[in-house]
Formats: C-alpha cells, structure tokens, sequence
C-alpha cells in the first residue's frame, strides 16, 4: 500500500489557528519578511513572522503593519507563529497621518507589550487598548488625559493598582489628601503628616482615579477634567509609572520632542 504524503499545506491545515488580535510594533527581517509582536485575545503576547509580506504584491503587506487589528490565521512553531492569512477590521489610518497621535500610540503598545506575555489572558488588555485607541481618533479627551486612563487602568489589570479608597497606611477612608508614589497610594491627613508626603490632593483628583479604576472598560474614557486637575492627575500618574515600570519606552522621548 503507497504510502501517504503530508504535504506542507496540509499540515497548515490540521495545526492552524485563528486569532483575534492587535500587532503591537512589527520589525524588517531579510529581504522580503516582517517579524510582528500581535497581542492576542487567546494567547497573549505572541511573536509572528510575516514571510514575504514587504513584496508589493504580498497578501499579507497590509497586516503587517502596527497598529492593525483583525483576525490572523497562524501556524505555530516551537517559539514562534508563522502568519498565514489575516481579516482586518481596524487599520487606524487616522492615528498614522497624525505624529502626536502616532506617539501616543506607539507608547500605548510599548506599554502594553511591557506588561503582557504569551499564555496570559489578555482579553480585557485587548478592549483596553482598543477603546485608547479609538479615544485618540475622537478626539473628545486631551490626549495627556486618555495616556493617564490607560496608565493606571493597565497597571490595575496587572494588580499593580494605585491604592486609592483608603488610607494605604491606616485604612482610614477620611480626609485621603496626600498621594506617595513609595507607598503605594493614597494617605489620610494623620499618615501623610507623619511620613511627611509632599503631595497634596484635591477631591477631584481622588474622584476622578476611583472612577478610573472602579468603572468597567467601556465607560473609561468618557469623563473630562478642568486643566488644572489634568495636571494633578498627571503629576501623580507619573510619579506612579515611574517607580513601578522599570523601563525607558522610546515613543516617550519622541513624544517629548514634539511637546
């Protein structure tokens, strides 16, 4: 009896995946080829390799570029996947054609990419970045303002939330006017006299970060703020970022530039 023959197609066949995801940043590889890192609804942070798809004619040139969104029909590897087709339902060609939005972006990626791995579940990491996305093509919010949501709402989805219904220190739930970054959180009156925090707040502010952390994803980016609390919320979400993310991101520094 001959024997059967596997051809490759066929194996594509019988182990392909379909994936619903965003490409984070993508890489030229050799002549022709795209090295792209996809957050994926089912799996996570993935790498994936786009062979071929730089040729003009390429049927995988349009979802190799960052940004894009869609369903990718994968073969896995050993460490890696090996794309094969895509549906895309978003390119977000409005943030492309604007260099700000570009930034704030490429930041929201990186930032994201920082966090996630393969195998986590990443379905409310997906939405989130999703709705910053579409929050920068509105155009409703500052665009400082949809930074800090997404900032504090990801580290939330991480368990690395700002500690901010009571006292980080004595659980108190009155009078939180102090914020330190070193502890985690919010401080009452009494504790941030005592640890001498030189940080201040004001009502608004300690509302606006409950409503950040306590709403659910689709309600996020649907609130605004007076300049100054603007800039107290962002005085603090720095401060926050920077003593918990261990990491320089590139789209910062070049968003710096531009302001």
């Amino acid at each position: 009896m001959p024997r059967a023959t596997l051809t490759l197609e066929m194996y594509y066949d019988m182990t392909e995946e379909v994936l619903n995801g965003i490409v984070l940043y993508t890489a030229d590889l050799k002549e022709y080829d795209k090295r792209l890192v996809v957050l994926t609804k089912e799996r996570g942070k993935i790498t994936v390799f786009a062979n071929g798809a730089r040729r003009p004619n390429s049927p995988l040139r349009a979802a190799s570029r960052s940004f894009t969104m869609g369903r990718f029909t994968v073969f896995p590897g050993r460490e890696s996947y090996t794309l094969k087709k895509a549906e895309i339902t978003e390119y977000f060609e409005a943030i492309e054609q604007d260099v700000e939005k570009l930034c704030y972006a490429s930041y929201f990626c990186e930032l994201m990419s920082y966090y996630t791995r393969e195998g986590d579940a990443c379905v409310n990491h997906l939405n989130l970045l999703y709705l910053a996305m579409q929050a920068l093509i509105r155009e409703n919010l500052s665009y400082g303002l949809i930074r800090n949501i997404y900032e504090l709402k990801l580290m939330d989805l991480e368990g690395e939330a700002l500690h901010a219904f009571d006292c980080v220190k004595c659980g108190s739930k009155d009078k939180l006017t102090f914020f330190s970054e070193e502890a985690g959180g919010f401080l009452c009156e009494t504790c941030g006299d005592k640890l001498q925090a030189n940080v201040k707040m004001s009502n608004t502010l300690v509302y606006a970060v409950r409503y950040i952390l306590a709403k659910p994803l689709p309600e996020l980016f649907s609130f605004t703020l007076s300049p100054e609390a603007e800039r107290e919320l962002s005085r603090i979400t720095e401060r926050f970022v920077h003593k918990y993310v261990d990491k320089e991101f590139k789209s910062l520094e070049i968003l710096g530039g531009l302001l």
